[in-house]
């Protein structure tokens, strides 16, 4: 039976909302997810907030970038140096192998042109690929990937965003193994009813059962690796999303969040903070993959809704901005950076202006990761 929508699961995943048809049964989606399993994934990183890209990707050599952040530039003698004129955050020091093994990319100055510095309106644009005039209701993997797998993308902990839309079957749960028991005792119903609301519910209650069951006939073959992630929730997400590719079930996309980039205030510990949680998180799930297997088949990308503007604010933080710089990480990456410098003296409005449309990092993945047409018309980029 087809499935026309997406799903949304709850914390305990029993009353999801959904409109669509989840699977035929777990036997089936076992055989179709066989041969997903083969297929490339791409795990979407959220920095929700705006992540100040200048101080991730620091252009260490610009004298305007000390003058215009007296407080919040980073001391140069703690940068971590990939070129004659970039540095990344210190925080970011266990990346540093995958860059010197080319298993990573930066990508610099990525936006779009005019630019909106409202966090929902931005990440709006972002999650669907539509233009500052435009709406539409489709997240731009769910668009790509449309229902060829029983399961387009799984979020964890996070909205659905780019995964979201009626042309994909997409997850959202807050934790496997409490997802999993609080269903395991919900069976499948086969009872239909001329009520409209009460076959709803029926559907409901089929789409969970349904659901639960495919997650736990793969979960059984992959052991819950949390132990060798951060502990913080972030870590755990990344765990969840290891586990999952581990266990071989085919979701081709997932989608993690970490939070609180919205840094008006005292930005510089806070910032370290969340940096080294993000490097921490990656460093791990990068050696589980290896150690898996996987490494060749997965792609990292971080993305979020704006950067931050150049010059600080009279709080020692940064206000909403435009572009900024991002990471692309994995096992076939064709590592280096892409994008132009940060021009400090050529600024919108106090911030960077963009040099890559984010689509055409949409199309590269779409085009030269899952080999599927491209529908934006802008430039790929050779990351992979």
């Amino acid at each position: 039976m087809k499935r026309r929508t997406f799903i949304k699961l709850g914390s305990l995943g029993a009353l999801p909302l959904a409109t669509g048809v989840f699977a035929e049964n777990a036997q089936a989606s076992q055989r179709r997810n066989n041969s997903a399993s083969k297929k490339r994934t791409v795990v979407l990183v959220e920095l929700r907030g705006g992540n100040d890209g200048l101080n991730t990707l620091i252009p260490f050599t610009d004298p305007l970038y000390y003058k215009l952040r007296p407080s919040i530039a980073i001391p140069r003698k703690s940068m971590l140096p990939i070129s004659d004129s970039l540095a990344m955050h210190p925080s970011l020091r266990l990346l540093q192998s995958y860059w010197q093994r080319k298993e990573m990319a930066w990508l610099q100055g990525v936006g779009y042109p005019r630019s909106n510095r409202s966090h929902f309106r931005s990440i709006d644009i972002w999650d669907t690929a539509s233009n500052y005039n435009q709406t539409i209701d489709e997240g731009w993997v769910a668009n790509l990937l449309g229902m060829n797998h029983d399961i387009t993308g799984l979020a964890f902990n996070t909205d659905l965003g780019p995964l979201s839309g009626s042309k994909a079957n997409s997850l959202k749960i807050n934790d496997i193994n409490t997802f999993v028991r609080s269903n395991q005792l919900m069976k499948a119903s086969t009872s239909n009813s001329s009520n409209n609301a009460l076959s709803y519910l029926l559907k409901t209650e089929r789409i969970v059962a349904e659901s639960t069951e495919t997650l736990k006939s793969y979960l059984v073959k992959a052991h819950d690796v949390t132990r060798s992630f951060p502990r913080h929730s972030f870590g755990k997400e990344f765990a969840s999303v290891a586990r999952l590719i581990n266990s071989g079930i085919g979701i081709p996309s997932y989608k993690i969040t970490l939070s609180n980039f919205d840094t008006h205030a005292m930005q510089t510990h806070e910032h370290s903070r969340l940096l080294k949680m993000l490097a921490d998180s990656l460093h791990a799930f990068a050696q589980n993959m290896k150690r898996n297997g996987h490494w060749d088949n997965v792609l990292v990308m971080t993305y979020s809704e704006f950067g931050r503007q150049v010059a600080e604010n009279s709080s020692r933080g940064t206000d909403h901005g435009e572009a900024s710089a991002h990471l692309v990480m994995g096992g076939k990456i064709r590592g280096g950076i892409y994008g132009k410098n940060p021009d400090l003296q050529r600024l919108s409005h106090n911030a960077l202006r963009h040099s890559i449309d984010f689509r055409s990092v949409y199309g590269t993945v779409a085009s030269r990761w899952w080999g599927l047409r491209n529908p934006w018309n802008r430039p790929l980029i050779p990351f992979v």
